[in-house]
This record gives C-alpha cells, sequence and structure tokens, in this order.
C-alpha cells in the first residue's frame, strides 16, 4: 500500500495540474457570482428512466440535477454509450440544467483488486462528467463507508490518495461526504483527510446536516458550517428526525427539526457559491407508496422556501 505524506502530494499532484485548468471551487472563488443553485439527485428517481427524470426535475424549477452512476442505475457509466451520452447532454439543455454532481460509490478497501477497480470507476465516472458536461465538468461526490475511523483513515488516506491522482489527472474534483453511520462522521475526520494529502483543490468535503444532527456531543448549525464552510465544494440537503427512539432521514424540509434556511443563509454569508443538492434517502425511496414525483416537488418547494427565508438569490432561468 502507498504511504504518502503531504509534501508527496504537494509535489506529485502540484507536478500534474501546474498549467493546467484548476476546479472551480465553490467557497471563496467565485466572488463575480452571486448567486447558489438548487439541485436533486436521481437517487431517489430509480423509477424512472434518466431521461425522464431529467425533464421531472427540470419541469418543476430546479437549477441542478446530480446523477447517480452506482452500478445498474440508470446513471452507470457502462450503461451510456456515446450515442446516448449526447442525447442526454440534449435532454439537460432542453431542460435548463446543469449536472451539479454525480453520485458515486467509492468505499475504500484493503483487497488490491478491488482498489484497482473501484480507480478504473471512478476514471470512467470522470469521463462521464466531461462528455455531459465538457465546459464545465461535476464534480463526483462519495460517502467512504467503514465502521470506525482510527482504524480505518491510514487505509482511507491511502486509497483516496490514490483516486485523487486520477481526479488531478480528470481535471475532475472528488468530494467526499462525512456519514454518520460510517467510519468518517464528522467535519474534522475529512479535514484531517485534505490536510494529510496536501489540500488539494481537486478534493473537497459535502456538506449534509442531517449527518451531523442529533449526534453526541451537540454538532451545531453554526458550528458545523464554521468548520466545515473553507473545505466544502457541494452542500446535500435532507432532513433528519427522531422516530422510535432512532434518527432516521425525511425529505428535505419534511422532518421540521432543524431549519434548512439557516444553513443556506450560514454558508452564503460565508462565501459559498455553489449548489444545494437535495437527497432522497433510500430509507424513504425504497418504502411501499414512494411517489417519486411528488417527493421531487416537496423538496424543491421546501428548499426554496429557504432561500427565499435565507435571502439567498439563485441563477436566472434560460428560457
Amino acid at each position: 500500500m502507498n504511504q504518502w505524506n503531504r509534501r508527496d502530494w504537494i509535489g506529485a499532484v502540484g507536478s500534474v495540474a501546474t498549467g493546467a485548468l484548476m476546479p472551480r471551487v465553490a467557497f471563496g472563488e467565485t466572488k463575480a457570482e452571486s448567486v447558489c443553485g438548487i439541485g436533486i439527485g436521481t437517487y431517489g428517481l430509480q423509477s424512472l428512466d434518466l431521461e425522464a427524470a431529467i425533464r421531472l426535475v427540470g419541469q418543476t424549477g430546479y437549477d441542478a440535477i446530480e446523477i447517480t452512476v452506482f452500478p445498474g442505475f440508470t446513471g452507470d457509466p457502462d450503461s451510456i454509450s456515446s450515442k446516448k451520452r449526447k442525447i442526454v447532454g440534449n435532454f439537460l439543455a432542453d431542460s435548463h440544467l446543469r449536472v451539479c454532481a454525480l453520485m458515486a460509490d467509492l468505499h475504500p478497501s484493503a483487497d488490491e483488486a478491488a482498489h484497482r477497480e473501484k480507480t478504473e470507476a471512478f476514471r470512467k465516472t470522470c469521463q462521464l462528467g466531461r462528455d455531459l458536461a465538457p465546459d464545465h465538468p461535476p464534480l463526483v461526490q462519495t460517502v467512504l463507508g467503514g465502521k470506525d475511523w482510527e482504524s480505518s483513515k491510514n487505509l482511507f488516506r491511502d486509497r483516496v490518495g490514490d483516486w485523487l491522482r486520477v481526479a488531478t489527472e480528470e481535471k475532475t474534483m472528488l468530494a467526499v461526504k462525512p456519514h454518520r453511520g460510517h467510519a468518517m462522521s464528522r467535519p474534522e475526520e475529512a479535514i484531517w483527510l485534505f490536510q494529510q494529502l496536501g489540500e488539494s483543490p481537486w478534493l473537497k468535503m459535502v456538506y449534509d446536516y442531517s449527518h451531523f444532527y442529533r449526534r453526541e456531543p451537540e454538532m451545531s448549525i453554526a458550528a458545523t458550517v464554521g468548520e466545515s464552510l473553507p473545505w466544502t465544494s457541494y452542500v446535500a440537503s435532507k432532513d433528519a428526525v427522531l422516530k422510535d427512539g432512532k434518527v432516521v432521514f425525511a425529505l428535505t424540509g419534511a422532518g421540521g427539526e432543524f431549519d434548512h434556511a439557516e444553513i443556506v443563509k450560514a454558508f452564503y454569508a460565508g462565501g459559498y457559491r455553489g449548489d444545494f443538492c437535495c437527497e432522497v434517502s433510500s430509507q424513504i425511496w425504497k418504502t411501499q407508496g414512494y411517489d417519486p414525483v411528488e417527493a421531487t416537488g416537496i423538496c424543491y418547494r421546501n428548499l426554496e422556501e429557504a432561500f427565499e427565508r435565507a435571502g439567498v438569490p439563485r441563477p436566472a432561468k434560460s428560457k
């Protein structure tokens, strides 16, 4: 297993990035822009084909769409031919939607063959992003899995380090998300990873407060946004509620236990100019009676209202 330190990565990544297009980072780098976008992912739209999902998201009023690229899902790179990529690109243009992200499932593995497979899958995902949005390739976001941080962090560093090399070569940002049920579950753990790998502009964090809510010790919106904001390239939005003694996920704004307007306002005030993407958890879309059209509308209306209360402007829609 390769052992990388900060100096290694500053040199290795820097040599690739020199003279190349640097990523568009959502924090502190787009002062000329004064807007943030609202998006939703296809993770909860798997009963629709990709074109139908794009049409639904555009007609609902969203600014952007995140495409889930898990194996067997509608955005799986292996199932989207060059011809279909052009068709999907046309659907995106007709729907006035940007691809804000591709949702991957890259769990670091100690098994070398499994790691090579994940690395190749990541490269294919980067290539899909460039095909769909050549002018502004979307970031690739993932959780990292695992259970225990202390026993996993060095493996995470080394494997994510390999993916960072690919991200740099492909000029695609990799964004990792702390998850309340996984080994990396807190902002400070993601930040440790970034610092170990040289604080590359191609490696950033996904902020999702549903994974910090009702944790011990308490993780407030103000504290987690303040800690995460300099490292965040993407914000995922969904609710978390206490049900039968357990924390479960809910549609954006539907749980009512915390305020998305507070999150939006805090990020915007801190200089964030990226997207806020609604995520429909599998806890919801796998339940009997789930209606993807209804869920898409609920998430949009609730996050739109949060933007209005926060006083945060959105991009003007093309006609």
